[in-house]
């Protein structure tokens, strides 16, 4: 039909005496249109140049019968008049704005507008363009008598854009009387049928237009698709979707994006299907459904999950490909309280996704450094939730997030040796073999491996086999006694605790030097110990509640600290229990002065902001060892000031006061000013840092998939046929996924906004 009224108007205008192309004008036309609005018309006459410009505002288009310009004399041209055509130029030292307006198929509306000062001044005329041009020259009092050619002022004769409105040509619809209106169908498959054959003619023409507007790729292929369309119908909404073409961003793509999307966000099931009830674009909640449970078979295909009784004792090591016996391992009909993943399995499918990308984390020749890891955390009551962990040092400060840390087993069950003793034969053997052998990945690429373990304390007290930290022999590192801890004038080199070392280590194959202390845990530790001291000296003031209570908890309020004391019964205090960051800024910021007198106040807030100080130089990404011999002198002399005596006589004039007593000084203060240094500078050799040994992610990881999995109700018994463990690690399958196959947790969409000009 478009080519049918495009070539019926080629024929009107040729038979009204339309010259060809190559004699349209007289005059020549230098420009850039479309991308510059600006056209240059060349004239000469008697030996003379002249030049006029032309701004083209609206193009305006050529209606299905044009009106043509008169005729001056016999022989001259006559071009056909646009419709909603407005241009600029230049008469006379004024700029003057030419406008075109069809008022009926045979009637147009000819303004010029321009100004005079400020004032703003415009003639019309419906008899043509030079009829107007006359006025405004009578407007303008133009005393000369050379006249105005009404279609050159107006750029009637401007080839260019008469080439470009023939192929912008505004034809009539044709409207098929037969057809009832969409308002009197009353019948659903009817109006489906209706906007089916709506949508078929709008793809064709979309089609058209995409070729037409050049969004095509240099080859001449399109790469804008239509993929839908949204219709308002009365109180409803239409959704039309058309065939999925884009070869780079399929439904299937978009289907997994949602499912990642709702993973990741924990939004569950009748979450999502009351979403997609109120948002009808959304996948259907069944779609979603079905899709993970399709990844889940595909993924636990590639990394297996077994379940496995942690309460049945092991007497054979697994091997390397996780040939367990049958006292752990359990069959289909049992639910065990454990699960885990190989570690091999998951090297083998995380390496090619390291080693890839633009910026690949790890090249061929690399060693990887794989840090394990371990959490505990209760659930309810009665439970406890006990998860071990992987991840690849070499993500640098990635590995401080959840996502990147990999769970190898989860079991319900506590923090105890006997417990653990079965994780770690589980592991044991593939660890050996990992750190002696490496890996060789499907490229045939070779990497060597070593191990790292960090944890809280009594995670890494387990796994080494150490006493607990009440006794006598405390430390992990060395053999000093409970009762030197303090003593800072003492040097104990990371050789060992064979006197604190009353059972196996369950990892044997991680090296003693390689079990790094949690920088977490050091300030979580240290700074409850300075506030513990801190609350202790103000409780033996009188009335505590009267005096300091208030006032402490609206400084915390000052400092945006959600914080308050509570009595627990027979006049003890207790707090609330404060996270990292906020310990960071009562560190940082709380005027431990106001409310301890004298220069004993001043010493105690000054030991506050050294250690905060010392903690912020621990967490940097790199150190000098200028900078590690700096820090190790001054934790030392933070510990022997923050157990210093009372020096001088007590209660004299010239006596400095003392702070706290040598049995203070905790476990971890100790590893802080005696063990610290050495890690520093051990992992500065490798490339590493002690902040990439915070349990901050394992920690939060723990409490999501806590949260989220252990929230449900077993009323009636339950109807799960695995453990909840289980559970989470197909979710965490999925996961890796998601990962392997890039499947993109946002899609870009640009939102453009076309504005009515009817």
């Amino acid at each position: 039909m478009c080519f049918l009224v495009y070539y019926l108007l080629i024929y009107r205008i040729n038979t009204k005496e339309i010259s060809l192309l190559k004699d349209f004008s007289s005059r020549v036309f230098v420009h850039n249109y479309p991308t510059s609005p600006i056209i240059e018309a060349r004239y000469q006459s008697n030996g003379r140049l002249y030049r006029s410009y032309y701004n083209i505002i609206s193009l305006g288009s050529y209606p299905v019968n044009p009106k043509l310009t008169q005729k001056s004399r016999k022989d001259a041209p006559q071009y056909p008049i646009p419709d909603n055509y407005i241009v600029e130029t230049e008469f006379s030292e004024r700029n003057i704005r030419c406008e075109t307006k069809y008022i009926s198929n045979t009637k147009i509306c000819y303004t010029i507008r321009w100004k005079e000062d400020r004032t703003e001044w415009s003639v019309d005329s419906t008899k043509s363009s030079t009829a107007v041009a006359n006025t405004f020259l009578e407007k303008i009092n133009w005393k000369q008598s050379a006249k105005l050619s009404g279609p050159r002022l107006f750029g009637f004769d401007i080839e260019p854009l008469y080439n470009i409105r023939l192929q912008i040509i505004t034809s009539t619809t044709k409207v098929d009387k037969r057809k009832r209106p969409l308002e009197d169908i009353t019948s659903r498959s009817q109006q489906n049928k209706r906007f089916n054959s709506f949508g078929s003619e709008v793809q064709k023409a979309v089609n058209q237009l995409v070729v037409k507007h050049k969004l095509i790729n240099s080859s001449g292929q399109p790469i804008v698709y239509i993929r839908c369309i949204e219709l308002d119908y009365k109180e409803n909404q239409v959704y039309i979707r058309f065939k999925d073409s884009n070869p780079t961003m399929t439904t299937q793509t978009r289907l997994d994006a949602v499912v990642r999307v709702c993973d990741e966000a924990l939004l569950c099931r009748d979450g999502y299907r009351h979403l997609a009830a109120v948002v009808p674009f959304l996948f259907r909640e069944y779609l979603v459904s079905d899709r993970r449970n399709e990844i889940n078979k595909i993924i636990n295909i590639q990394v297996p999950i077994e379940i496995f009784n942690v309460d049945r004792e092991v007497y054979d090591l697994s091997s390397v490909n996780d040939n367990l016996d049958d006292d752990i391992l359990i069959d289909d009909h049992e639910i065990g309280n454990g699960a885990f993943r190989s570690l091999l399995t998951l090297l083998n499918v995380l390496i090619p996704v390291w080693k890839t990308g633009e910026r690949p984390t790890i090249k061929p020749g690399d060693t990887l450094y794989i840090k394990l890891g371990g959490d505990g955390r209760n659930v309810g009551r009665k439970q406890n939730h006990v998860m071990m962990t992987f991840c690849l040092l070499n993500e640098g400060d990635e590995v401080l997030k959840p996502s990147h840390q990999f769970s190898i087993c989860l079991y319900i069950g506590k923090e105890k040796y006997e417990t653990l003793a079965n994780v770690g034969k589980i592991f044991a053997s593939q660890l050996a073999e990992l750190k002696d052998n490496g890996i060789i990945d499907s490229d045939g690429d070779y990497w060597p491996i070593e191990f790292y373990f960090s944890g809280d304390w009594k995670f890494m007290y387990i796994i080494m086999g150490q006493n607990a930290p009440n006794s006598e022999y405390f430390c992990l590192y060395c053999e000093c006694n409970a009762k030197s801890r303090y003593n800072m004038d003492l040097s104990w080199p990371n050789s060992g605790n064979a006197k604190g070392n009353k059972r196996s280590p369950l990892f044997p194959a991680i090296n003693l030097c390689n079990y790094i202390p949690d920088e977490l845990h050091i300030l979580l530790r240290i700074s409850d110990v300075l506030m513990d001291c801190f609350f202790k000296d103000l409780f033996k003031k009188n009335d505590f509640e009267r005096n300091f209570k208030e006032k402490i908890e609206k400084k915390m309020c000052e400092l945006h600290i959600h914080f308050e004391f509570f009595n627990s019964g027979r006049g003890n205090w207790n707090w609330t229990s404060l996270m990292g960051p906020d310990k960071e800024i009562l560190l940082q910021h709380f005027p431990v002065s106001e409310f301890i007198s004298g220069s004993r106040g001043i010493d105690i807030e000054n030991l506050w902001r050294e250690f905060y100080r010392l903690y912020k130089i621990i967490r940097k990404s790199s150190h000098t060892d200028e900078e590690i011999l700096e820090f190790e002198k001054d934790a030392k002399n933070w510990v022997r000031k923050f157990c210093r005596p009372t020096i001088g006589q007590m209660n004299s004039a010239s006596a400095i006061p003392g702070l706290y007593r040598k049995d203070d000084v905790t476990p971890y203060m100790h590893v802080f000013a005696m063990h610290i240094p050495y890690f520093l500078r051990q992992l500065k050799e490798k490339g590493l840092s002690l902040r990439l040994f915070s349990t901050c992610s394992v920690e939060k990881k723990n409490h999501e998939q806590v949260k989220l999995f252990f929230g449900g109700t077993t009323m009636g018994g339950g109807k799960k046929t695995k453990p909840v463990v289980y559970d989470i690690l197909v979710f965490e399958n999925r996961q890796i996924f998601y990962l392997i196959n890039n499947i993109p947790n946002e899609i870009t969409c640009k939102n453009i906004y076309i504005q009515d000009n009817g």
